[in-house]
């Protein structure tokens, strides 16, 4: 058998069968010797009690005690000394000193017994003692235990024979035997369900730790080994499993977590290698243009004889300078952003005051659009951030603004906790932003189909900027199509006042 449960189960009945096979063989080999041991201590006993009798008197109570039995006179409570012994299979002879037998338990044996010759009496005389012991005889049909005494009370001399048969002996070791190997096979039947049972108890707890083991090998975590068996050291092993279960669900989660993180950074380097290329292409196109113009009016600066052209030649190519410087300057900011050069300080600022500040600073431009403004701020507008960069933020916001809105149209500011944020919304009224826009007017160089004012043109970097600076902050943004016109919307987290 391969399985614990198994071996044990054999080893177990095994040794069980080598301790009831030594029990019945020892029994075998010294119980009769033990037994005859006892007996010949017995006869010794009964001797030397016999020895306190008066012999003579002993051998005519006795005599008589069995004539009346044999009679059926027999009294119940008779005074007989050697009737309780002869109960229990002591055969007694007992002889004057002339060798005459004056007593036998087997009253028929007396029939014949002083018929001995001088030969026989002298060979069954030597055989008694003075000082005599109970001895094992074994003969052809059975042994026995014999003690021949030699007992002298005053001047006469009596021989003593006691015997005990070995039948007697054989039948209870026999009986003892027959005894002994029941309770030897009820013992190993009982002893091999008992032997079963633990083995079973055993093997179970540790089937379950194979088959939960097998689940964590296949990440599968849901089941537990039981940790209260009935015995200490699978307890043990239980409780070691488990914890082992629980550090290798804690390594895989970790792992799965990591590597999840590993495929979105990975994703994200290749959608930040796919924007860069794209930001590098749409700059590339977009500094044509100004260039183009540059070299053109550059061109015509130097053969224009009018001093009135060659002023507005170069004002054109001083604004396209401009322009450029602009969007090389937001190409490097959005650089430093991206690629983690630039850290921007943080400090408690007051979201709302920096958004009042620079609504005031475009008031010249709104007033110069004839645009109806109005300002919206609540006083517990406080974030975690860098001033310049969330000014920057709501500067584009309200450029948008000033760029789109037609004149004499509604432009609205508005700074206040929402939730867990601080919201910035500047609306205008004008053209609304169709669907297909929506997502990506948030994208570098995108422009949309938004119609803008002459001269005005913008670099398709603004909202991108506004993006990225949000982003920085832990923020989020949004664009909203209202009745009139478009609201964009920035929310900054809020710092407890």
């Amino acid at each position: 058998m391969k399985t614990i449960s198994g071996r044990l189960l054999v080893i177990l009945v095994l040794l069980l069968t080598a301790v009831s096979g030594g029990i019945g063989i020892l029994y075998s080999g010294v119980t009769r010797h033990f037994y005859i041991q006892e007996q010949c201590r017995m006869l010794d006993e009964v001797y030397a009690r016999l020895l306190d009798e008066d012999i003579p008197a002993l051998c005519e109570r006795e005599n008589r005690i069995k004539d009346m039995a044999a009679e059926d006179e027999w009294e119940e409570d008779s005074d007989s000394f050697l009737e309780p012994y002869e109960n229990n299979n002591l055969r007694f002879r007992i002889r004057d000193g002339e060798f005459k037998l004056l007593y036998a338990t087997n009253k028929s044996s007396q029939t014949g017994a002083n018929t001995l010759d001088q030969e026989q009496t002298r060979r069954r005389i030597a055989r008694y003692t003075r000082d005599a012991k109970a001895a094992y005889e074994g003969q052809e049909s059975g042994g026995r235990v014999v003690l021949r005494g030699i007992c002298i009370q005053g001047d006469d001399m009596f021989y003593i024979q006691i015997i005990q048969s070995s039948f007697v002996i054989n039948k209870s070791t026999a009986y003892v035997r027959r005894v002994l190997l029941l309770v030897i096979a009820a013992f190993l039947i009982f002893g091999t369900v008992c032997v079963h049972m633990v083995a079973k108890g055993i093997g179970r707890p540790v089937a379950n730790a194979a088959r939960v083991a097998r689940k964590i090998a296949d990440k599968d975590f849901s089941e537990k080994v039981s940790e209260t068996t009935k015995y200490h050291e699978l307890n043990e092993l239980g409780k070691s499993i488990n914890e082992m279960s629980d550090q290798i669900q804690d390594y895989v989660r970790d792992l799965e977590t990591y590597n999840r993180l590993l495929q979105q950074d990975n994703q994200r380097r290749a959608e930040l290698e796919q924007h860069r290329k794209r930001f590098v292409n749409n700059v590339s196109h977009e500094l044509k243009t100004p260039l183009a113009i540059i070299s053109g009016q550059m061109e015509l600066l130097s053969i224009a004889q009018d001093a009135q052209k060659r002023l507005q030649y170069c004002d054109s190519a001083l604004e396209e300078v401009g322009k450029m410087n602009e969007m090389v300057s937001s190409m490097l900011q959005i650089f430093s952003v991206e690629e983690g050069i630039e850290e921007l300080p943080m400090e408690r600022v007051d979201l709302g005051a920096v958004a009042e500040h620079a609504f005031q600073e475009f008031m010249p431009l709104f007033r110069k659009r004839q645009a109806q403004t109005e300002l919206a701020r609540t006083p517990d507008c406080l974030v975690n951030g860098n001033p310049e960069s969330l000014r920057r933020a709501v500067n584009n916001f309200l450029m948008n603004a000033y760029r789109y809105a037609p004149d004499g149209s509604r432009v609205q500011l508005s700074v206040a906790p929402n939730g867990k944020y601080v919201i910035v919304s500047v609306y205008n009224d004008g053209e609304r932003i169709a669907r297909k826009d929506a997502e990506r007017i948030w994208d570098s160089f995108y422009k949309g189909d938004m119609p803008e004012r002459e001269n005005e043109g913008g670099t398709g970097l603004g909202l991108y900027i506004v993006k990225s600076i949000v982003s920085q902050h832990g923020g989020v943004c949004g664009m909203e199509n209202r009745e009139h016109g478009v609201e964009f919307w920035f929310g900054i987290p809020r710092l407890d006042s």
